[in-house]
């Protein structure tokens, strides 16, 4: 009967086509590596958005009793809205809800349209006063481009033009989605009342608001009948310019006398004064952000937007020019190639160390697993639409030392073989066949603990790791089939002798690090078995060392990001005018423009800028509020004018805070903030003033604020309904009266094409500062023409004061009490600090029906650490119950399990000797140091095991020969894997750089320990039987 033939021997036999097919699949890597989509980060799904409620006339406590409560009991509806993180913020006139969804939804699209749709119907339940309720779920959308259009002389209305021309070149490229525009003031028509002529002829406001009113609007004219074709009617527009305007007649008489509107008014077109308004460097400016569609390459995006952009600038007038201020395109391209060459280079190292340790035709056979491994990986992620971006980069990396530790094995049997006498061709295909079970059993258990995390991680650090265990799956199964199908292949035909046969030939000795390796081993071994409880003592010493080094490190999970760019708020009191935050601006921007390591500043005043980075989300506009887009010339520079300026300028400005802020992986407006929640206003802030006090005794924190805001000032008119009625006066005629004095009112639209100018009428007024107690002395009209009374006849008016904000959150009002960490101090140690403080002091005093609970960088440090653990925990069971599958043995399991905590001391002393804070790349690489040990462990206990049981070794003597046999391939594996990730380290990535440490300082420990300590520990389970 023919033998039949297993796979190995199949693709030994076969050759060519086997070599064909593994070329074939590195050219579909290559290819793979060029087309890919590749981005800086997985591509998040922003759960949040924000709605928006007009409540036009009512003060912040009526907006939280008649709008926000009604809102905020809607939306709970919906069980998709997360309401621990939905909070709501009334201001005069004006409701914000931050809406935040639960981490489980994908589709934020669909839950959105439900929400909008279900606002309308909602609506008719809300006083009559509410205008509008608007829910913006692009709040949360990122741009891949910031553009700035930007000039000194021309109008915003040319610069507009232009943009349009520019959107509509744009528009072309496929993979652009979204553009919109910001900073963009529109002309109006201002039509400035003269109060004085107005009372000589008779006039008032009544008259001119009905007539101007009513020609603003556009109504259907009805339809001509034909016989054979209805006609429609169609009225042209009243106002083609400002002149038709001002000939409009808003009184005649029967004797002919006629009042135009000129003959009472001041009639300009104008830019009004702004509310906001945005300038780069110091020129107007708009910008227009550009966001891409999914799924698409954004650095093919930006070399097709490049072109457009400057065949564009060539047609521009000199004095117009195109800047960036964000670049998302740059900023991918950068960080992935760099990745991609610190990828290489950790090829080629791994590679050198080889040579270095490994004979030379062995070191050659198992290097050509590494680059063939990689791109037929890549190959593998292009066709599964698996994208290129540092996350799955940073999971190659950390797999080369695991991909060259299969084909080391397998050499290593090779080698072992052919010392017994075994012919090349029976030797290669038995070394892959003989490991195959226990190779595949270690890779399969190191793949599978990394998948507990994709169970437990939610939100967006779900979106974060989601690729990390496919990326690191994919690698090591296509590294177990090169090992199991070329390996043999090329052993075979490069290396024709065994270890021992080659040194009986060779005439001198040579120098071999492998072979003094071993000696020192060997030497350290005898000793450890000399002194078994010394050795197991070492062993519990590391492991408590570690977790005291531990609890020393510093902790954040999400690190600063290492740009070439910053942002810059700055904060003044509710109720500022923008000219006064404008001041604050220019000064700062002239201090700035000194400094040659600035190449731009983009000021963005009484707004905030596009969401320009996933996790800084913008803030919301106000007249006392600006923000900054510093660009710098590189990202040491951005840390270094950060060490200069942040607490120099935090407090420089009168009633200003400016707080530079470096671009963060973490998503907190506010690094430390502490929550009170109840129902009585008067409870929360007596509990906010208490901690305020307490804060401010602590010198490393600065900008210590609530976010109630300031009580504001107000003027309340209450209408005497009985003397309004009779002189027929209306609440809505005083406050639009009221409004045309104050403010302006707006009374229709001049239409040029396409461009809308809006009409205001408003008062003429000569002096602008009016003092608050001559508001009862406007006069307003009666039903009577012409006839006038004072606001005190028919009113009481009253100063007073109210809430400038009212904030809820999770449907109760809280108070938060925020605070800034001075430049150089961490935010976990000032957390510890204050923990302490509200313990001794806040705590004993807190009113009754407060609660309190910390917000900030712990709360988002929990909500990643949490499902961390939780994930450690299962990888944890599931490496037990891998190793109870493998020995059969309960005891045996536990003791290799329990070798998992020799990786602590090695990651923990990195770390503590880098000053390197605990991310959560700092668990990955954990996780990753796990499966290696506990694959070094499987390695060596199967060997002593093997010994003991087949060949009826003492146990003693079966864990010596373990230890003596096993030890080079783990040295090996260990060498390759810490050096692999070398270039990670160099790099200095604040993400990548703590994992690298935590890989090659826990893989050097975590060996040195394993090889000493375990054939110890095996000796001592087993010594009695």
């Amino acid at each position: 009967m023919k033998k039949k033939r297993g796979i190995i021997e199949l693709a030994m036999r076969y050759n060519q086509i086997t070599l064909l097919l593994i070329f074939l699949l590195v050219l579909l890597g290559i290819y793979g590596l060029v087309k890919m989509p590749k981005q800086e980060f997985p591509e998040f799904i922003i759960r949040q958005g924000v709605v928006v409620g007009v409540y036009p006339g009512a003060t912040s406590s009526e907006v939280e009793e008649q709008l926000a409560k009604p809102l905020e009991r809607y939306l709970f509806t919906f069980k998709e809205v997360k309401k621990k993180k939905t909070y709501s913020m009334s201001r005069d006139g004006l409701v914000y809800v931050m809406v935040e969804l639960n981490d489980d939804v994908n589709n934020k699209d669909e839950v959105w349209s439900k929400i909008k749709l279900g606002l309308q119907n909602f609506k008719s339940q809300l006083p009559a006063g509410v205008l509008a309720l608007i829910a913006n779920d692009d709040f949360g959308d990122t741009s891949a481009l910031l553009i700035t259009l930007e000039s000194e002389d021309k109008t915003y209305r040319e610069l507009e033009k232009y943009l349009e021309t520019l959107e509509d070149r744009l528009r072309r490229i496929e993979s652009v989605s979204n553009l919109r525009r910001y900073g963009v003031q529109n002309e109006q028509i201002g039509v400035y009342l003269d109060k004085d002529r107005m009372t000589a002829y008779g006039l008032d406001s009544r008259m001119l608001l009905t007539t101007l009113f009513t020609q603003g609007f556009t109504t259907s004219g009805g339809t001509a009948k034909g016989e054979s074709l209805d006609i429609p009617l169609h009225f042209s527009v009243s106002y083609p310019s400002e002149k038709e305007i001002g000939e409009q007649i808003i009184y005649s008489d029967n004797k002919g006398n006629m009042i135009r509107l000129k003959d009472i008014a001041r009639i300009v077109r104008e830019y009004p004064e702004p509310d906001s308004y945005i300038t780069n460097n110091g020129k107007k400016a708009i910008i227009l952000s550009m966001e891409m569609r999914e799924g698409n390459n954004i650095v093919e995006y930006g070399r097709q937007v490049d072109e457009v952009l400057a065949s564009f600038q060539e047609e521009l007038p000199d004095s117009v020019s195109i800047r960036r201020i964000a670049d998302q395109p740059k900023v991918v391209n950068e960080s992935v190639t760099s990745f991609i060459r610190d990828l290489f280079v950790s090829i080629i190292i791994v590679i050198l160390v080889m040579m270095i340790l490994f004979p030379f035709r062995s070191a050659v056979v198992a290097a050509t697993s590494i680059p063939i491994s990689i791109f037929i990986s890549i190959g593998v992620m292009y066709v599964t639409g698996i994208p290129l971006n540092t996350v799955t980069l940073a999971a190659l990396i950390v797999v080369l030392g695991m991909i060259v530790d299969n084909s080391i094995i397998v050499i290593d049997a090779y080698l072992e073989k052919l010392d017994l006498g075994m012919s090349r061709w029976n030797a290669a295909i038995s070394s892959a066949k003989d490991y195959f079970g226990s190779i595949f059993l270690a890779t399969l258990c190191i793949c599978i603990i990394f998948f507990p995390l994709l169970f437990t991680m939610t939100g967006q650090m779900y979106d974060f790791v989601e690729y990390f265990p496919w990326t690191i799956t994919i690698s090591l199964m296509i590294s177990l089939v090169i090992a199991m199908v070329f390996i043999p292949l090329f052993e075979y035909a490069v290396i024709k002798k065994g270890l021992h046969n080659r040194k009986e030939k060779e005439a001198k000795p040579t120098f071999n690090l492998l072979d003094i390796v071993q000696s020192v081993y060997e030497k350290t071994l005898k000793w450890t078995f000399r002194f078994p409880k010394t050795t197991i003592g070492i062993g519990v010493l590391s492991i408590l060392l570690a977790l005291w080094m531990m609890t020393r490190l510093d902790q954040r999970m999400m690190p600063v990001a290492d740009r070439d760019q910053f942002a810059v708020e700055i904060y003044l009191p509710q109720g500022t005018p923008l000219h006064r935050t404008a001041e604050v601006c220019d000064s700062l921007y002239s201090i700035m423009k000194k400094d040659e390591r600035i190449l731009s500043v983009t000021s963005f005043v009484g707004m905030a800028s596009p969401r320009f980075q996933t996790t800084y989300a913008p803030n919301l506009a106000g007249k006392n509020y600006a923000q900054f887009i510093v660009n710098t010339a590189s990202p040491e520079a951005t840390v270094e004018i950060l060490d200069d300026y942040t607490d120099r300028y935090a407090d420089y400005f009168p009633n200003a805070y400016v707080k530079f802020k470096q671009l963060d992986y973490q998503n907190v407006s506010s690094p430390l903030e502490i929550r009170f929640s109840g129902e009585d206003i008067a409870s929360l802030k007596q509990a906010a003033d208490s901690m305020m006090l307490a804060l401010r005794g602590i010198d490393e924190l600065e900008w210590i604020h609530t976010n109630y805001e300031e009580m504001q000032p107000e003027i309340r008119v209450k209408l005497d309904p009985i003397e309004a009625s009779r002189l027929g006066i209306t609440k809505a005629m005083a406050s639009a009266d009221m409004a045309i004095r104050y403010d302006g009112l707006s009374v229709g639209s001049v239409w040029e094409g396409d461009y809308a100018l809006p009409v205001h009428l408003k008062a003429d007024k000569k002096e602008e500062k009016q003092p608050f107690n001559q508001v009862e002395d406007e006069y307003i009209p009666t039903a009577v023409p012409g006839v006038s009374v004072p606001l005190r006849q028919v009113s009481t008016v009253e100063a007073g004061w109210n809430e400038g904000q009212i904030v809820r959150r999770n449907g109760v009002r809280t108070i938060s009490v925020m605070a800034q960490v001075k430049r150089g101090y961490t935010e976990n140690s000032m957390q510890k600090k204050i923990e302490k403080v509200v313990k001794a002091e806040i705590e004993p005093i807190l009113p009754a029906g407060v609660s309190m609970e910390y917000g900030g960088a712990k709360e988002a440090d929990l909500e990643i650490i949490e499902p961390l653990l939780r994930g450690l925990l299962i990888a944890v069971v599931i490496i037990f119950f891998f190793l109870l599958f493998n020995f059969k043995k309960i005891g045996l399991a536990l003791a290799a399990l329990s070798s998992l905590l020799l990786c602590l001391f090695g990651a923990s002393l990195g770390l503590w000797m880098a000053d390197t804070a605990f991310s959560v790349t700092c668990v990955l690489g954990v996780i990753s140091l796990m499966g290696i040990i506990v694959r070094n462990a499987i390695i060596m206990f199967e060997h002593a095991q093997d010994l003991r049981i087949n060949h009826h070794f003492t146990p003693k003597d079966a864990a010596f020969d373990a230890g003596k046999r096993r030890m080079l391939p783990i040295f090996l594996t260990s060498a390759t894997t810490a050096v692999g990730v070398v270039p990670m380290i160099i790099s200095q990535s604040s993400l990548w750089m703590p994992m690298g440490i935590v890989i090659c300082a826990g893989t050097v420990f975590a060996m040195i320990l394993a090889v000493t300590i375990l054939p110890v520990f095996y000796w001592k389970i087993f010594g009695n039987k």
